[in-house]
């Protein structure tokens, strides 16, 4: 009897205080870095450092994940089962199994049976007035932490089981232990004094007044005065062991856990002005062997240590809930007066208090309509194509639910078999087989949707009286995927064609009338009888003012630009605007953004449905339900944030351990030298709850400029430039949108070694030295130096003799060629000639030979005065020379050239008149006056660095030889040879001569440079 009035009383309590509150449990597993799932103790220091015992050694929380304590790897201290802080903030551990270890932020001091304890099986510690109480597996021992004494209190047992001391209370100043087989003892410096022989004892401790002991019996609690006054009034409660403890000071509270080694049945339980109800459910424990647990004295959470799921983090008065019904999605919601509705695709719920307490089901709205489809047989046939198709034939787990609205003092619920009407009570009242999924009631018209596109407004409900609109008559919606109205109109999104106006039996389209230019609607929604809030695909949402048929911007908002690429919902409650999107829920307030994500419980993205109650907003998912609290959601706890640097590298060389206290860079005002100028900088925020909420920007000093953000807790600096910088840190908090600038930390790096006084001094008088040094080297050597100067101007003087000797012989060489480059009988030729044409009568042939003849005189002038000329220039110089030598010719002798593609006329130069005299050669000894289509050739070819010059003729070649003709080393031919000696720089042969049967060929070398 007194079990069952004890759970009525948990249920009862629980209904009436803790309904209001909402709970968010985030569980940590190896995942976030732990080595197991088992966690043997849990303690958040006075720094808000998290400490987490394990039997692979002691792991810190840091942001959201935890890291190990490397320097306790030293030592392979492991198996902690308890943690504890004395007054000087020293943490103390204690390991079942090595004794204990305590850690003053820098240093650890390992201490053991070596150094007197009783026994390194540490099951237990406790901390009153300076002393460390240790319980183990034979016996307690007490640390002064003052003098660093140790005492070990005999004890005297009655019998030979091991003496197990389990934990520590303490009544009126004294400190009691328990033991699991020996009783209950007051612990005095020298010794143990038995104060009750009660045994079978797992856990104790002391609250009002009353001691409370937990074992395999279940939990005793008797007043404490009446336990050590040896009396047995206990009461009695079937509860697994409790193992572990931790007063709550904002719940007002005592909690505690633990389960049965066999049955597991964990329990979280609470103690609250003497009651104790079950939470596991409610604080989201999932797990059957919760172990220790911690409260967090600057926030309103707990941490749960379990021996199988890892660590939970239970945060009360939370923000944000879920809840499922029956895990189905929830279609709409509605709350009307104390009762919430909820429409899944089960049927409709009715929700008092928490509690499901009826529910329409689908079976009875399938039901309903088959017993009255039958009314509306003329309604309805296959011709009619303003209205979609039903299949009476479907069974009734294929019957849907569309959407649910509110019309007078009814539902109106559209299905894939029609529109069902119910009274708040779920009576049915009316069934019409009309299948749509956008509809709305508007001044007593029905107005919904047509499957081949416009609109059908019916006179009322309940007549079947009704006008097809159809797109062809303009500005008539298609495709419309959403409907709203308010007191004036009707409003509906079209997925292609934009949004459009019902108003006095008028439609509008706004993109038509140039208002509203967004194409591509997503959902809409009425604020109001002057707001309209839109959303597009291109995920934008607007808040509109409509005045008559004009809309008005007043807000519009980028998703893609704040966090998220598609939106699933959209509503404005008083003055919040929320957008659930597929990363987020975004809700907006008084200029400021809170971005609720993954991590603050938001998982279920895809909203279907939302309701505000003026407090709580109820948002239905795929597969249950959230309520949102906007007034816990504004008045989070915004307390400035404690950043710390947990790693420093400069050239990627970590700063030592001894460098670090608690964690944290001790020295974050730092001198460095020169070439230390590339730096990491690993920080770490403290004590926060949603880590992943964080992002980041840094800035070298406050007058610079800010760097992009990041979402790491990392800075790279990088080849920076000698001089101080004073780096801040920017942190945004995206759940709130708040920002806190942190001086991070300041650095000083030495300028380079030549810029420095010291090497500046020392630098001008070790060059004073070497000025010094070298005058005196340079008077004692000038005589040298003179003498290799005359030395070098002789050596210059016979050079210069040498190259004024040369340039004579050219000189005399290019007189030499200049005056015998026109042959004195060619000239007495070609005046003969032109006597010839005056006798004759023939002046046009005379005037024009004397013309040529005049011109070739200039050219040669011309030419000669020049060191060398392009070969264009040679070439037309021969082709004038032969026009006028072919006068006393007749024209008779052809003259051709031929040449290399290589050969480039107008870029090689050559000493003028080169080639001339071979011509000249040619016409005075190659032909007479019986040759036959006499022809000189020209050939020029490019054989690597010397441009080959060849002249043939057709003519009497070998005679000339056979005759001993000498005439082709004439003296012209041997200044051209020392020409080219001088030019190809002594080339051993530059002219080379053939004869042949017919013709005789001369080819000349010269390089070109």
């Amino acid at each position: 009897m007194w079990f069952r009035n004890f759970i009525l009383l948990i249920a009862i309590f629980c209904s009436n205080w803790l309904s209001a509150q909402f709970v968010l449990t985030k569980q940590y597993t190896y995942e976030n870095g732990l080595p197991a799932n088992e966690i043997l103790s849990i303690y958040k220091d006075s720094r808000n450092i998290v400490w987490v015992g394990t039997r692979f050694g002691v792991f810190v929380k840091d942001m959201d994940n935890f890291k190990i304590m490397k320097s306790f790897e030293k030592v392979q201290y492991n198996n902690i089962w308890k943690i504890i802080e004395d007054k000087d903030h020293n943490i103390w551990f204690g390991s079942y199994g090595q004794g204990i270890l305590k850690f003053t932020g820098q240093q650890y001091e390992l201490i053991n049976t070596s150094k007197g304890l009783v026994s390194d099986r540490v099951r237990n510690l406790f901390y009153l007035n300076d002393l460390i109480y240790i319980a183990t597996q034979g016996g307690v021992s007490i640390i002064d932490t003052k003098s660093n004494k140790i005492y070990n209190p005999a004890f005297e047992k009655n019998n030979n089981i091991v003496f197990e001391a389990v934990s520590f209370f303490e009544y009126q100043n004294k400190v009691y232990v328990t033991t699991i087989d020996h009783g209950v003892y007051e612990v005095q410096p020298n010794k143990l004094k038995l104060a009750n022989s009660y045994n079978r004892i797992n856990y104790s401790f002391v609250d009002e007044n009353k001691l409370y002991l937990s074992s395999n019996k279940g939990l005793k609690v008797i007043p404490i005065n009446d336990f050590l006054n040896h009396k047995t009034n206990f009461e009695t409660y079937d509860l697994p062991v409790f193992r572990n403890h931790n007063k709550s000071e904002k719940r007002q509270s005592i909690l505690l856990a633990g389960y049965d080694i066999g049955a597991g049945n964990g329990m979280i339980a609470e103690l609250r002005n003497n009651q104790i109800l079950n939470q596991t459910d409610k604080f989201r424990i999932a797990s059957d062997f919760p172990y220790r647990i911690f409260s967090s004295k600057t926030d309103d959470l707990i941490y749960v240590g379990s021996a199988d799921k890892g660590l939970f983090e239970v945060h009360f008065n939370h923000f944000l809930e879920f809840s499922t019904i029956d895990n189905k999605r929830i279609i709409e919601t509605f709350k009307i007066n104390n009762t919430h509705y909820f429409l899944t695709p089960e049927g409709l719920y009715f929700k008092q208090n928490d509690v499901v307490n009826k529910l329409i089901k689908r079976e009875e709205f399938y039901d309903y309509m088959l017993r009255n489809k039958a009314k509306y047989k003329d309604f309805l046939n296959q011709s009619n194509k303003d209205f979609y198709e039903i299949d009476f034939n479907l069974k009734e787990k294929n019957l849907r639910f569309y959407k649910l609205i509110i019309h007078g003092d009814s539902f109106v619920i559209a299905t894939n078999l029609g529109l069902f009407e119910l009274d708040f009570e779920g009576n049915f009242k009316r069934y019409l087989p009309n299948r749509t999924s956008q509809f709305t009631f508007f001044n007593n018209q029905f107005i919904q949707t047509s499957p081949v596109g416009g609109i059908l407004i019916f006179e009322d409900f309940n007549s079947l009286n009704y006008r097809a609109y159809s797109p062809e008559q303009g500005n008539v919606p298609k495709d419309v995927v959403s409907i709203c109205k308010n007191k004036k109109a009707v409003f509906f999104g079209s997925s292609l064609d934009g949004l459009f106006k019902y108003e006095n039996g008028k439609f509008v389209s706004y993109l038509e009338n140039n208002q509203f230019t967004e194409s591509k609607i997503k959902m809409i929604k009425c604020i109001g009888d002057n707001l309209l809030m839109v959303a597009t695909e291109f995920a934008k949402v607007y808040i509109l003012e409509v005045k008559g048929d004009e809309l008005k911007t007043k807000k519009m908002f980028d998703i893609r630009q704040i966090g998220g690429e598609n939106i699933s919902s959209i509503d404005i409650f008083d003055e919040s605007i929320l957008i659930g999107t597929n990363r987020n829920l975004l809700v907006f307030n008084k200029g400021k953004t809170y971005m609720i994500s993954n991590e603050q419980g938001f998982v279920n993205k895809d909203i279907h449905s939302s309701n505000f109650d003026g407090k709580i907003v109820t948002l239905g998912v795929e597969n249950g339900f959230y309520k949102l609290n906007l007034e816990n959601l504004f008045k989070q706890n915004n307390h400035p944030k404690k950043v710390i640097i947990t790693s420093f590298k400069v050239n990627d060389e970590d700063y030592g351990i001894d460098k670090f206290a608690w964690f944290d860079l001790i020295d974050k005002n730092l001198k460095l030298k020169n070439n230390e100028n590339n730096v990491t900088i690993n920080f770490s925020v403290v004590d926060v709850n949603f880590a992943q909420n964080f992002k980041y920007r840094y800035r070298i000093n406050p007058d610079e400029s800010w760097n992009e953000y990041f979402g790491d807790e990392t800075i790279h600096l990088r080849n920076l430039q000698y001089g101080k910088y004073k780096v801040q840190l920017e942190i945004t908090d995206t759940n709130n949108g708040t920002k806190q600038i942190i001086d991070l930390i300041s650095l000083d790096i030495d300028e380079p070694f030549y810029l420095n006084i010291y090497f500046i001094l020392s630098s001008i008088l070790v060059v004073s030295l070497i000025i010094y040094r070298y005058n005196a080297n340079k008077i004692k050597t000038l005589n040298k130096f003179n003498q290799l100067k005359i030395n070098q101007l002789n050596e210059k003087n016979r050079q210069e003799n040498q190259r004024l000797l040369l340039e004579r012989q050219l000189t005399e060489t290019k007189l030499t060629a200049l005056q015998s480059q026109m042959n004195p009988h060619f000239i007495f030729n070609v005046l003969n000639s032109i006597q010839f044409y005056i006798l004759d009568n023939d002046i046009d042939n005379a005037l024009n030979s004397l013309g040529r003849f005049s011109h070739l005189i200039r050219q040669m002038l011309n030419l000669s005065t020049k060191d060398e000329i392009s070969l264009k220039d040679e070439i037309d110089f021969l082709k004038l020379y032969v026009e006028v030598e072919n006068f006393r010719w007749n024209n008779k002798i052809q003259f051709t050239i031929e040449k290399d593609e290589n050969v480039d006329i107008h870029r090689i130069k050559i000493p003028p008149m080169l080639i001339q005299p071979i011509i000249e050669n040619a016409f005075v000894h190659a032909f007479d006056q019986y040759s036959l289509q006499p022809t000189i050739n020209l050939k020029l070819a490019l054989q690597q660095n010397f441009l080959e010059i060849t002249v043939e003729d057709n003519g009497k070649g070998i005679l000339n030889q056979e005759k001993g003709n000498k005439n082709y080393e004439s003296k012209a031919l041997k200044i051209i040879n020392e020409r080219l000696q001088l030019l190809n720089h002594n080339l051993d042969e530059n002219i080379f001569i053939s004869f042949q049967e017919k013709g005789t060929r001369v080819r000349l070398i010269l390089k070109i440079i």
